[in-house]
């Protein structure tokens, strides 16, 4: 039903900052602007990855999610309805907005606001060519919960997501395809955004991003390393304003949907976190920062 994020939006309490980095530095592509929001894209024909918007505070205005076509998005507001932590913002309708489609939206158990969308426009992009550190899109998004069991049953009751693997009772990863994971959910003190992962076209282009920033002078937060969890690679920046965590990554596993996947419970050390073991520990600055702050979004959807 849900085949991919197709883009997250993010309140940032400095706008221009915000912009230059992801923007300039981040190298995303400027789609367009209004007088509220600013629209970025990737190498995919995704309508936008990142939407940003003026805020007191930094926040997750919203974490969209890609549905295969309007009866699976008719499904989940559905579902949504039916569940009693679940609270329906808007409809199934469809919408004018940048990329067009079907979409709803809606409050899940914790109070972040979420869409659902299908059939939305396909965006001309210039694909990214090899050597090239321009990110291709979305390859997942973790979310701090502060109660990882409520929270794991509603992502599956509402999405049908599967579980792939833990990191003890501390982190769950969930999938919808072949990817590990497309969602990730892990424990913390308060309700917030833990990281939004860009995918690079390969190991090269990963490393020659996490190289090209860090010699801008944006010092990575964490990595570049392996998590033993996925397989995938990482390397974690912070965009300086609102602290929020970007992560550059390639090379996830995959899924072979023939055969049957028996989810596994890893422990939560420096082989986990890291198989290669090049990158610094995961210390308590890195877990600080990856917590952020608590999110003043919940229970507020965006206005627009």
């Amino acid at each position: 039903m849900i085949t991919h994020v197709r883009s997250v939006a993010l309140g940032v309490p400095d706008l221009g900052a915000a912009r230059e980095f992801f923007e300039k530095h981040w190298q995303l592509d400027p789609v367009g602007t209004d007088a509220d929001r600013i629209f970025l894209g990737a190498g995919c024909q995704d309508a936008h990855t990142l939407r940003l918007r003026a805020t007191a505070e930094p926040r997750m205005d919203l974490l969209c999610l890609a549905a295969t076509d309007e009866r699976a998005v008719d499904e989940i507001a559905d579902r949504v309805a039916a569940h009693p932590q679940g609270q329906l913002l808007t409809t199934p309708a469809t919408c004018d907005d940048v990329g067009g489609g079907y979409r709803f939206r809606f409050l899940d158990c914790e109070g972040r606001t979420v869409e659902v969308s299908a059939g939305t426009a396909a965006r001309a992009f210039r694909p990214v060519e090899a050597g090239e550190s321009r990110p291709t899109g979305i390859s997942h998004v973790v979310l701090n919960t502060a109660d990882l069991p409520a929270a794991l049953a509603f992502y599956r009751d509402i999405f049908g997501l599967r579980v792939t693997d833990w990191v003890e009772d501390i982190m769950v990863f969930l999938r919808s395809g072949t990817a590990h994971h497309m969602l990730a959910f892990t424990r913390a003190p308060h309700v917030s955004l833990n990281h939004v992962a860009f995918e690079l076209r390969g190991i090269d282009e990963f490393m020659r991003a996490t190289g090209e920033l860090t010699k801008k002078g944006y010092t990575p937060l964490w990595g570049p390393g392996r998590h033993g969890v996925g397989a995938n690679t990482f390397t974690y920046f912070q965009e300086p304003s609102s602290r929020f965590v970007a992560e550059y990554t390639t090379g996830m596993l995959r899924i072979d949907p023939d055969h049957e996947w028996t989810p596994r419970v890893y422990p939560a050390n420096a082989q986990t976190s890291d198989t290669w073991g090049v990158a610094s520990p995961r210390d308590d600055v890195v877990s600080a920062s990856l917590r952020g702050c608590p999110d003043t979004g919940l229970w507020q959807p965006p206005p627009v």
